[in-house]
């Protein structure tokens, strides 16, 4: 019973470990997106002429809309490329995306887009095992680690009126 609850504990905790990542890195990207907004701003000659105040409320009325979109940083800042030659690799782009999760994303084949599937899929596969285990335990009597378990044996009930 212990080591079922320690087994939960550890399920739940990389839950939320897993859980928490994606809020951490998205709110660096906020500020990521309202920096590159505002360059982009600041580059046409035509904001010149606009007080600090009118630049800082067109910055932050972009980068809400382009957080409700789903628009990155990266994506703001992407010019075309000329294609590569043959021999060269060109690595998957991920925008603002860490290169850790990245390349996780491309382990599982995933274009890398989305941070969110790779971390669904761990959550899911750790609760799949963790369901897999207990119906190990409860229906066959046998705990996956530890092997056969012990027979209960029911305790008997005093007989009816012993003590009268």
């Amino acid at each position: 019973m212990h080591a079922l609850r320690v087994v939960a504990g550890g399920i739940l905790l990389v839950a939320l470990v897993s859980l928490s990542v994606p809020l951490i890195s998205s709110a660096q990207a906020s500020d990521d997106l309202s920096a590159t907004i505002r360059t982009a701003i600041l580059s046409d000659p035509r904001t010149a002429e606009m007080s600090e105040a009118e630049i800082e409320h067109m910055v932050a009325a972009l980068a809400q809309s382009a957080e409700e979109q789903g628009v990155s940083s990266y994506d703001i800042a992407w010019r075309p490329q000329e294609p590569a030659m043959m021999e060269e690799v060109v690595p998957v782009s991920c925008g603002s995306m860490p290169e850790f999760f990245c390349m996780l994303t491309a382990a599982f084949g995933l274009d890398g887009s989305d941070v969110a599937i790779p971390f669904a899929l761990m959550v899911t596969s750790a609760i799949l095992l963790f369901v897999i285990g207990s119906l190990l335990h409860h229906r066959y009597g046998r705990h996956p680690v530890r092997g056969a378990m012990p027979p209960v044996v029911p305790q008997s009930a005093p007989p009816p009126n012993a003590g009268f």
